[in-house]
């Protein structure tokens, strides 16, 4: 039995670590993105890489070596290269004029593949003490050397030569893949060496992993700022599970030379030991990450600090409510932990347009773009949405032109200067961004520091959309407080605790008490009546309305107010009480004049129509007493004389009578009255002309009876004017319906009372002429029946108003009524 060396155990504890960390590699690419060429070829030389190291590993750890196992990872040894060139050209995006090379190169590893099982290729088996078993090469295998290598220093040419003319996303990417392939194939060369006698232990298979970790990381997670980036990131990745993985493998070694005291390989407890570990590698996989954390602190001590400083920062941001300081000091603080050169912030306004409110640092460069140019595309908004984190310039760049191609144009992509880009979300929308130059010290953004920059973002979109609200609040406070200032009615708010807590201007006019002296007092500080009244409806937690209150002020002035007040909660009689008090002096006085204008009208136009109608009998009269010398001895002339001046003058006294009563109302003659008694008395009257005129009259009324108060005879003669009109106007009969009904009204209780005939209407030209007085339509009519009927309501407070109707007109009057009481009388009664 042979026993290993040192540099044995090293070297095919290598392969191993190589097979893992190939087909994880190869395994992590699959899951992520298979379909993409790039990764699919990555994938091949992964999984080549993999199966190799694990031949030889096998091949190693056997009692006997098998030539069969030496051919089969030589077989596979030979596509490495080829698929490594392969990989090359679908990088460089040479590979469509490149194929004639590549089918060249895999037809050549084809022909080496079919004589890798003769004695052309491996001629046999031999030992040393650095490498143990390995392989005597023949003439084909001294090809697959030098295909090797030339493919190698070829494929390391295409990218230097492409690294030169490259720029931004694709010089990165080159970058990363000529570090890793310069580790991994220049790790591997060292495997050829005891191969072809050189006594150099093959101890650079340890750096292969490197190769597979750094490239997958590049295509992954694509953030290629920095070289010290990745290579920071895949070094704590790898020395973290390497320790692990030595502290496990220790105990293993342990466990077998436990088990084998003569410390013999046996293949069988190893591999038992080897499962077993890696099973607890996976399983205590929180164990690896707390030693990656530790590894971080140590590496990026610098940027930790400068996420602890976001951290702190966090803290003032909820304080400040003004917009523009928040976004200044949301600038400052980003560039401050992280060492930026530069940074813009940009936020959302109405016209859904981003503009820019802050920028803090120099650009070095004087033309460069501005940010503008992708905040105003839909597919840039689009992309952050859909992607939902912080985007370094690269990773930015690469999906835009991966999902956007047509839309980008390159040059100003390659002006472009910022490296980070920070969108700040509010649920699904974007409120503002935030672009962050270069480091002063050229270092990455650690993931620390962009875990940092993506919560402090979240929070700071919180605190600016706190702000943009309490502002929107404030300007509406202030709108609110102009319009209460400015409106010509006063308004006050009593609380809750009787305290007045609002006071405009027009309610230190209305009370003459400035709003200094009012705010959170009581309402006893107000003059009377307003105190009595206020404290009353605050007390009894009850709205009311008092149309007319006289204010008696302390300059002797008289103010005629309207006083409302309500409850914000009137249901439940809770909440701030508000008060509108309403000047209506000047209504009022305004009312007393055109009330004085109007009766000196209706006087002037009553002289005008008595004028005349007392001229016609004084005429006729005239023109008798012209003759009367003339014919004073005709006794028939004289009997006619005395008969005429007889009746003319007994028609101009009736008519002076009728003047000096016309619409004349006593409130001595008031008393409560049922006013279905006085309509019903009033129908009966005229129920003769009823059955002359073949007339019917219904009268509806509810089941509800009503009071008035009032001079019942003038309503009675209001009545009758408005029946006898109608029944004028239906000389072949009709229908006349009289409807009693209450009319919901806010101010005071009213009774409507509404008489409709068939009698074709009123001229619509004459309907707003009707309850003129001495005006008329009819031959023989005096034209004041309808106006005595207008004074009449006017005088009980009420309204009368005439429309037409289908077949006829309908007058409608309104009147107060004090009490309503249940009637048992039928609802509907007939006359006629």
């Amino acid at each position: 039995m042979v026993y290993k060396t040192t540099y044995q155990t090293i070297y095919h504890l290598g392969l191993l670590a190589v097979a893992l960390s190939s087909f994880s590699v190869a395994l992590i690419v699959y899951i992520k993105a298979w379909e993409d060429n790039l990764k699919s070829t990555f994938l091949l030389v992964n999984t080549a890489t993999g199966m190799w190291a694990s031949c030889l590993f096998i091949f190693h750890s056997l009692h006997e070596p098998h030539i069969m196992l030496l051919r089969l990872s030589h077989l596979i040894a030979i596509f490495i290269p080829v698929t490594f060139i392969h990989f090359v050209f679908v990088l460089l995006d040479e590979l469509s004029e490149r194929k004639k090379q590549l089918v060249l190169f895999y037809l050549l590893a084809l022909l080496l593949g079919l004589l890798s099982f003769t004695k052309f290729s491996i001629t046999g088996i031999t030992y040393n003490k650095i490498m143990g078993y390995h392989l005597i090469p023949g003439s084909a295998y001294r090809i697959f050397s030098g295909m090797f290598f030339f493919l190698m220093t070829y494929g390391y040419l295409l990218m230097i030569k492409a690294l030169k003319k490259s720029k931004g996303f694709k010089k990165n990417q080159i970058r990363y893949f000529l570090l890793g392939s310069f580790l991994g194939f220049g790790g591997a060369i060292s495997t050829f060496f005891p191969i072809y006698k050189i006594n150099i232990p093959p101890l650079g298979i340890w750096v292969v992993p490197g190769y597979g970790i750094i490239l997958a990381y590049a295509i992954l997670k694509r953030r290629l700022m920095d070289m010290r980036a990745a290579v920071s990131k895949s070094l704590i990745y790898s020395a973290t599970t390497l320790l692990t993985f030595l502290v496990f493998l220790f105990i293993g070694f342990k466990i077998a030379s436990y088990s084998t005291p003569q410390m013999s390989f046996n293949l069988k407890i190893f591999l038992s030991i080897w499962g077993f570990l890696f099973f607890f590698i996976v399983m205590l996989s929180s164990v690896r990450r707390r030693l990656e954390k530790l590894m971080e602190k140590l590496i990026f001590k610098k940027t930790i600090s400068s996420s602890e400083e976001l951290i702190k920062g966090s803290q003032r941001l909820m304080s400040i409510l003004d917009e523009k300081k928040l976004s200044r000091f949301f600038l400052d603080t980003i560039l401050k932990a992280t060492g930026a050169k530069w940074g813009s912030f940009w936020l959302l306004r109405k016209d859904s347009t981003f503009h820019l409110v802050a920028e803090v640092g120099k650009r070095e460069k004087k033309m460069q773009l501005s940010e503008n140019f992708l905040l105003n595309e839909k597919f840039f908004s689009e992309l952050f949405k859909k992607e939902r984190k912080i985007l370094t310039r690269e990773e930015l760049f690469s999906l835009l032109r991966k999902n956007y191609e047509k839309d980008i144009e390159e040059e100003k992509l390659r002006i472009s200067d910022f490296s980070l880009v920070i969108p700040l979300f509010f649920e699904s929308s974007i409120k503002g961004w935030a672009f962050l130059g270069e480091k002063t010290t050229e270092s990455v953004f650690s993931s620390y520091e962009i875990q940092a920059l993506t919560l402090f973002s979240e929070q700071t979109s919180i605190a600016l959309t706190n702000a943009q609200l309490f502002q929107k609040i404030q300007k509406i406070k202030e709108y609110n407080e102009k319009i209460i200032n400015n409106v010509n009615t006063g308004l006050l708010v009593i609380n809750k605790e009787g305290k007045i807590t609002t006071f405009n201007k027009e309610a230190e006019r209305i009370t003459s008490l400035p709003s200094e002296k009012v705010l959170y007092g009581s309402s006893e500080i107000l003059p009377p009546p307003l105190s009595k009244i206020l404290s009353g409806c605050w007390q009894k937690k009850e709205a009311r309305s008092f149309p007319e209150i006289v204010l008696e002020k302390r300059e002797g002035e008289k103010l005629i107010l309207n006083l409302k007040t309500s409850f914000i909660n009137e249901e439940e009689g809770k909440g701030d009480l508000i008060v509108l008090i309403t000047d209506i002096t000047e209504v009022k006085n305004l009312e007393e004049r055109i009330r004085q204008t109007e009766n000196l009208a209706n006087i002037g136009s009553m002289v005008t129509q008595l004028a005349h109608e007392i001229k016609n009998p004084l005429s006729s009269i005239k023109t008798f007493t012209e003759l009367l010398p003339e014919r004073f001895q005709e006794k028939e002339f004289r009997e006619e004389f005395f008969s005429l001046v007889s009746k003319e003058v007994e028609r101009v006294d009736n008519l002076i009578n009728k003047m000096l009563n016309l619409g004349k109302v006593s409130k001595k003659r008031y008393r409560i009255f049922q006013i279905e008694d006085v309509i019903k008395e009033t129908l009966f009257s005229f129920n003769l002309h009823f059955s002359k005129q073949d007339i019917k009259v219904r009268f509806f009324n509810s089941r509800e009876s009503f009071l008035i108060r009032g001079d019942l005879q003038s309503l009675k003669e209001a009545f009758s004017n408005i029946i006898f009109n109608s029944i004028q106007a239906m000389p072949k009969g009709g229908t006349i319906a009289v409807n009693i009904r209450e009319r919901k009204s806010k101010q005071k209780e009213l009774l409507e009372i509404s008489i409709t005939d068939e009698g074709g209407g009123i001229p619509e030209k004459y309907i707003s002429r009707i309850f003129e007085p001495f005006f008329t339509t009819k031959p023989k009519g005096t034209g004041l029946g309808l106006y005595i009927c207008y004074q009449i309501i006017k005088a009980h407070e009420g309204k009368i108003k005439v429309e037409n109707t289908e077949k006829g007109a309908k007058f409608t009057i309104l009147l107060p009524f004090v009490k309503r009481k249940v009637s048992t009388e039928k609802k509907r009664k007939v006359y006629g």
